[in-house]
């Protein structure tokens, strides 16, 4: 077996092993929480989570994707990123701290301020992390991660079950989500042994630029349009609305980590390495491709026919406004997880220029669909964004296929 073959399966599996034992751990503690909590809880977190994570792209402007893709990575290089990340992170804060009240009045919900005020603290949190992460990543060092983000997720999830059971309503989720980043990053840095010489370097931040920048816009458009649906739906609609939606979108997302993003963490750093053979490259394409396709529709198919009792089984009838929107969902959930090794390839060709135009295309079918919400409904929405999920596939099927010359071997395959 190569070192890269070697590496990339010791890699794929610590990574299938971290994403079982966190998803598990989350899992089950989100399965507790629904039944204590209302949706409206849910709700106004999917509210909060909407402003932090629009935030939290400018936190890192792309850098650590450039570390892990950058052939050569020098201190400069770390020590750079890190300062631009610590400084984002204090700047962000304050930022968003001044600004809850304004959430809250937009929302009409008062107690948003605090909420929102608290969860501002995860930008200086998540800042001293992303360097190290970085690196880890790319190094397929997949075991540490897996062990600092199984550990965080249960230590928090414990402490979110003992304040929800005491009547701390939301404040479990929030209080749960700062645990876990805290110490998510302690152990990530005590573990990984990972130091770098603190020094700043304009050049290095130019050099990584480059690629980063292509990265950063297609992370803002991204983030933008994976959240605005939250911030529209708990707008027109109410929270309790945004709360069924919130956990559909949350079992879906628990279904899409279990299949394909596993393979897709290891893809960049492993078909970065083989650029230069072309015929490796290629058959390593397509046997992901088989095994990503496969895995994808077995397992959008076992919760679209399941859906109804999973839902009621797991979160109690309370729940049950969601199996419709889940359904809905779940029937497009394949074309992102496929998609994912499409923009994989891209980056690991380093094709970011053509990377962000399909992300802009993408962005505008997605965009024009939120005319659903406006003057239809919940579920119009959600059969047009499926049709456009489907529509960007096909398009990332026709480009990866001309542009590496596949033919149509790909297109046998789907």
């Amino acid at each position: 077996m190569t070192s890269l073959k070697k590496k990339s399966l010791t890699g794929l599996i610590w990574d299938f092993v971290g994403k079982l034992g966190l998803q598990g751990v989350g899992f089950f503690v989100s399965i507790i929480l629904a039944r204590i909590l209302l949706p409206e809880d849910f709700g106004l977190l999917a509210i909060i989570t909407v402003f932090i994570n629009l935030a939290n792209v400018f936190l890192d402007f792309g850098f650590s994707t450039a570390l892990v893709q950058r052939t050569v990575v020098t201190k400069e290089h770390y020590g750079s990123v890190f300062f631009m990340n610590v400084i984002m992170g204090v700047f962000l804060g304050g930022l968003v701290f001044f600004t809850a009240p304004l959430v809250a009045n937009f929302y009409e919900k008062e107690v948003l301020t605090n909420l929102i005020r608290v969860m501002s603290f995860s930008f200086v949190i998540n800042s001293f992390g992303n360097v190290t992460r970085a690196h880890l990543r790319r190094i397929m060092n997949f075991k540490i991660i897996s062990v600092s983000n199984i550990i965080s997720a249960f230590i928090s999830g414990f402490i979110a079950v003992l304040m929800a059971f005491n009547g701390y309503g939301i404040w479990s989720l929030v209080v749960q989500i700062l645990v876990s980043e805290i110490l998510n990053n302690i152990l990530i840095f005590v573990l990984s042994k990972f130091r770098f010489k603190l020094v700043f370097s304009l050049k290095a931040v130019k050099e990584l630029w480059g690629f980063g920048s292509k990265i950063f816009l297609t992370g803002v458009l991204d983030t933008i349009f994976i959240n605005l649906d939250s911030l529209i739906i708990g707008k027109i609609l109410n929270p309790a609305t945004l709360g069924y939606y919130y956990r559909s979108k949350s079992l879906e997302n628990f279904s899409f980590r279990y299949t394909a993003s596993t393979l897709s963490n290891i893809l960049l750093p492993s078909l970065s390495t083989i650029n230069n053979e072309p015929i490796v490259y290629k058959n390593t394409v397509l046997k992901l491709f088989k095994i990503i396709s496969f895995v994808s529709f077995l397992a959008c198919g076992v919760f679209l026919v399941g859906a109804h009792e999973i839902i009621l089984l797991l979160f109690s009838d309370k729940w049950e406004p969601s199996v419709r929107i889940f359904q809905i969902i779940i029937f497009g959930a394949f074309a992102p997880q496929i998609f994912n090794l499409f923009y994989n390839i891209l980056l690991s060709k380093g094709l970011s220029g053509l990377y962000l135009k399909i992300n802009v295309f993408s962005k505008v079918l997605f965009f024009a669909n939120f005319i659903f919400l406006f003057y239809a409904d919940l579920n119009s929405y959600l059969i047009g964004f499926v049709c456009a999920q489907i529509i960007v596939f096909f398009t990332g099927l026709i480009v990866i296929s001309e542009k590496l010359n596949f033919k149509n071997e790909l297109y046998y395959i789907s």
